[in-house]
């Protein structure tokens, strides 16, 4: 009877410390099994609440995180070494992409040659527009804002472009187009729209003029100039064109002094609320009554469009709740007292911020070198340097190994 007792309490001691280690291999699993179940797009979620953290030099809640996202602290540092492989594959095929493109770059036609690019790299044509770095090249791309300065075969070649590779015309077709044609996107945008919606413009009108005091055929013109479909469309815009309109008056120009622009700007600084200029104009109009309502308004218009109504704290405080509840703009919208759309408009402009190109100074330059030199990490390269985010100073890195420049400082 005692040797059962005995036994009995033995069993139960064996449950009891067992009992933990068996939860924590449950829950391993759980977890483990957790990353390889949810979707691409979760994962994405995952790695950005990592990235967030690692940009401001924070420290990781892994707890939080394990349970916001019901991952294991394992899965996700595995996630984001792998992101962290991709990434780093990324900037090396981003420079190898723009060394060849400048290598290729062919002086006549003003472009580089992208057929030699995607042979030597062996990816997608697309793909390669997408990793070339305008600011690692030595190529400045070209500026073509008037028709008559395209060639009729750089329209022909940027028709075909387009029409070969995007199924829909839409605003990130420029980026590429105008990496691929080295010329400015806007005027990609523009030469493509004078292709697809031909129209008489002064400046063609002018050129043509001159073409034709010179006795030039139309055929010839037409040549040149091949955005119409047809001679007779061509000759009959050109004769029907209108310059201006003689019936309306014209607005007087005003020259506005630098002592009145001060002026104005101190008035926008009073003021000036976003979205409601009314108080700034009857001011201006006091300071300046000789001027007319129309032109003072233009100039208010000139000064607030470069002032932007999201301030430093307002992206503070949004990053804040997008690292507590994520893209939830609903409920990040009630938090900061306003609507979903400027939340989501301020989080975009803090992205956007993010992503513009960044200059370095002498001094950076020569604490990332030192950094390079010590084999510090890129996280406290970037820490050190404090204005640079760590995928900066890695792809600055690279550059700087690549042409051996890391060591002079």
């Amino acid at each position: 009877m005692l040797s059962c007792f005995k036994l009995k309490n033995a069993a139960v001691r064996l449950v009891q410390s067992t009992r933990p280690a068996l939860l924590s291999f449950i829950t391993r699993r759980h977890y483990a099994s957790a990353i390889d179940a949810i979707s691409l797009e979760r994962q994405q979620e995952v790695i950005s609440a990592l990235r967030m953290y690692q940009k401001d030099n924070l420290p990781v809640p892994w707890i939080d995180m394990t349970k916001r996202f019901e991952i294991s602290q394992e899965s996700m540092e595995q996630a984001l070494a792998e992101d962290d492989a991709r990434l780093q594959k990324k900037i090396e095929q981003s420079i190898r992409v723009t060394q060849l493109a400048d290598q290729s770059y062919n002086e006549e036609h003003g472009r580089c040659d992208w057929d030699s690019v995607v042979r030597d790299m062996d990816i997608p044509l697309v793909e390669c527009l997408r990793l070339f770095d305008p600011l690692l090249s030595t190529v400045s791309a070209r500026s073509l804002p008037n028709i008559t300065d395209w060639s009729a075969d750089d329209l022909s070649t940027l028709k075909s472009f387009v029409s070969e590779h995007f199924s829909a015309v839409t605003a990130d077709v420029w980026p590429l187009a105008g990496v691929y044609m080295n010329v400015e996107q806007k005027d990609c945008s523009m030469a493509h729209s004078m292709c697809s919606f031909p129209q008489m413009s002064a400046v063609l009108h002018e050129a043509i003029t001159q073409h034709r005091n010179a006795n030039m055929e139309w055929k010839d013109i037409f040549e040149k100039y091949p955005i119409f479909s047809r001679i007779g469309g061509l000759r009959n815009a050109y004769y029907q064109f209108k310059e201006f309109d003689d019936s309306k008056p014209k607005a007087i120009h005003i020259e506005w002094t630098d002592a009145d622009t001060c002026r104005i700007q101190e008035l926008v600084q009073t003021y000036y609320k976003p979205g409601n200029k009314r108080e700034v104009l009857i001011q201006a109009q006091k300071a300046f009554p000789d001027i007319s309502q129309e032109s003072i308004l233009g100039k208010i218009k000139q000064i607030t469009s470069k002032v932007s109504d999201i301030t430093s704290d307002d992206i503070d405080r949004v990053k804040k709740l997008v690292y507590a509840y994520g893209k939830d703009w609903a409920r990040i919208g009630q938090e900061i007292n306003d609507t979903p759309r400027r939340a989501e408009r301020i989080w975009t402009q803090h992205r956007e911020q993010q992503k513009a190109p960044q200059t370095w100074s002498e001094d950076e330059l020569n604490t990332l070198r030192r950094c390079i030199h010590d084999g510090v990490e890129m996280a406290e390269a970037s820490r050190l340097i404090g204005t640079k985010t760590r995928d900066a100073c890695n792809a600055k890195m690279l550059l700087l190994k690549s042409t051996g420049k890391q060591h002079n400082y």
